[in-house]
């Protein structure tokens, strides 16, 4: 069964949706990334305000940036004590070549509509803001980019000119808030639905009904698909409402009703 049909089957038959057992590992691992894409929709467009005023904010951070490199997992700069923190009502921006400050008080230091980022010794920390049901949607909003990955190479003054002052930065920046919001509510995404995966496993096995443990985790993935789109709807309708802990459950109710249910034989009355 293609996953157009088994989308149009969320809607039209559920009971069909059993058929997602036997989708292949990678077509199920591409729909969890389109249900993650789809569920950070609302994250990104909630912090559009917060992004739109950063233009005004980078001009000043990359004055008071010296020149730097990323080079052996680290960040150098030749200017001494070259440290500091730049905070307005959008954004605070850290810049900690000397290692005095850890991820930990990067994090306490971020509040709920602020995006923060932090260039520290060894890595990069970003904290999205969490505006509305955000909070709600994301286990962790912060995220951590060592300098030994490759791509962090590229981390220098002129790349954050071009990413905070450029003429693309409001294309860049939302690229970049879209990506970061999509891994992390993959990850959360995931690591609900392993644990679903145990209860309707469980819910098989007293059910008397043979299926592995990966069928099930594929199953429920598409059975996702409704409380998906119902979740991005009420984000925009209703950012302040804890949609989140509601869609796991409706999954669940979704994976639940697409079993027949067990027959009772009949019982004859007595005379």
């Amino acid at each position: 069964m293609s996953t157009f049909n088994l989308i149009k089957a969320a809607f039209t038959q559920p009971t069909l949706l059993i058929e997602g057992r036997k989708k292949k590992g990678f077509h199920v691992f591409l729909y969890m990334i389109l249900l993650s894409i789809i569920l950070s929709l609302p994250v990104v467009f909630q912090s559009m305000d917060i992004l739109s005023s950063i233009k005004e904010d980078g001009d000043k951070i990359v004055q008071k940036l010296p020149e730097f490199s990323i080079e052996d997992g680290k960040i150098l700069t030749d200017k001494k004590d070259s440290g500091f923190i730049y905070q307005t009502n959008s954004m605070i921006f850290t810049f900690d070549p000397e290692g005095k400050r850890s991820k930990n008080e990067v994090e306490a230091d971020s509040v709920g509509g602020v995006m923060t980022i932090a260039l520290l010794k060894n890595e990069a920390v970003i904290v999205m803001p969490t505006t509305g049901s955000t909070a709600d949607m994301l286990d962790s909003n912060s995220f951590s980019l060592p300098y030994t990955a490759t791509q962090m190479r590229i981390i220098n003054k002129e790349f954050l000119n071009k990413m905070l002052t450029g003429n693309s930065q409001g294309m860049l920046l939302f690229v970049f808030v879209l990506l970061i919001s999509a891994f992390m509510i993959f990850v959360s995404f995931l690591v609900d639905l392993i644990m679903m995966t145990f209860f309707a496993n469980i819910f098989v096995r007293t059910r008397m009904i043979r299926l592995k443990f990966s069928e099930v985790f594929k199953i429920l993935v598409y059975c996702a698909t409704i409380p998906t789109l119902l979740t991005m709807a009420l984000q925009f309708i209703w950012p302040s409402f804890p949609i989140g802990s509601i869609a796991l459950a409706l999954t669940l109710l979704i994976y639940f009703n697409i079993f027949p249910k067990p027959t009772r034989p009949n019982r004859k009355n007595k005379k």
